[in-house]
């Protein structure tokens, strides 16, 4: 960044404090993003109302913007003077999260299965392994947390795969409980019958049998519908269609669906 403070700040006298400009320039664009705006048009923004980012380095840009976003310091981090309050800082992380995960989901679907990996040989997890300018974009290269062991696979090969058994996949019915009356259905039932051995106050009756109507229904038992695994597929929302991927080191998939 090339800046000796981070921006909003000055050292005054030996002690960091608020830049007041810089400052008021930091809760605008996270008030901006919270409100909707795009990280490059708040940057666009800020250049157009000829506001510098730095005397050396004028010109905004959507990572400044966002390294600001991202930067824990204005919350009180590292000896810093509280800039951003923690409700608005955390709900920035998490809109950005949210976000992210909508371009990883339109980018690079695989890696919505990123923490759903497991190794074939020990259960154990399996690690995306980074580095190496040999390392192609569109392949997965992991390794098992537990056992060491290494296996690649092309995004587009576990992906097929993943529709490949998808197709052959029949959900199970969704277990089903008895029936069990609770509490207030025994204590309301009690109630109609002494209501009845008294018809003289139907009006009463009349009440305690729609409150049992209402407490027995709240006892029926709930099923969940099976997920519509088709439609996840086509719309590539693999993270709410598959519970989890076992890969050999050969490369063999099997996977467990929700």
């Amino acid at each position: 960044m090339n800046r000796k403070v981070l921006y909003g700040y000055q050292i005054e006298d030996g002690k960091l404090i608020h830049q007041p400009q810089e400052a008021e320039i930091v809760r605008r664009i996270f008030t901006l993003y919270l409100e909707g705006k795009l990280q490059r048009e708040i940057s666009d923004l800020l250049n157009g109302e000829g506001i510098l980012y730095s005397p050396d380095r004028p010109v905004w840009t959507k990572f400044r913007v966002a390294f600001i976003l991202k930067n824990r310091r204005y919350m009180g981090a590292d000896g810093y003077p509280l800039l951003i309050v923690e409700d608005t800082f955390q709900a920035v992380q998490t809109t950005l999260q949210k976000k992210w995960g909508e371009r990883t989901r339109r980018d690079r679907p695989v890696l919505q299965l990123r923490d759903r990996l497991y190794c074939q040989h020990c259960g154990g997890r399996l690690k995306r392994i980074f580095g190496g300018n040999s390392k192609r974009p569109d392949t997965l290269y992991l390794k098992c947390e537990q056992c060491g062991s290494r296996t690649v696979i092309p995004d587009d090969t576990l992906l097929a795969e993943i529709r490949r058994q998808a197709a052959g996949y029949t959900p199970t019915a969704p277990a089903t409980t008895a029936y069990a009356p609770s509490g207030e259905v025994v204590r309301l039932t009690n109630a109609i019958n002494r209501g009845l051995e008294k018809p003289e106050q139907p009006e009463e009756v009349v009440s305690l049998i729609l409150q049992g109507i209402t407490a027995r229904y709240a006892c029926l038992p709930s099923e969940t519908p099976p997920i519509d695994l088709p439609r996840l597929l086509q719309e590539e929302r693999y993270e709410q269609a598959v519970q989890s991927v076992i890969i050999s080191a050969d490369s063999t998939v099997s996977v467990t669906f929700r």
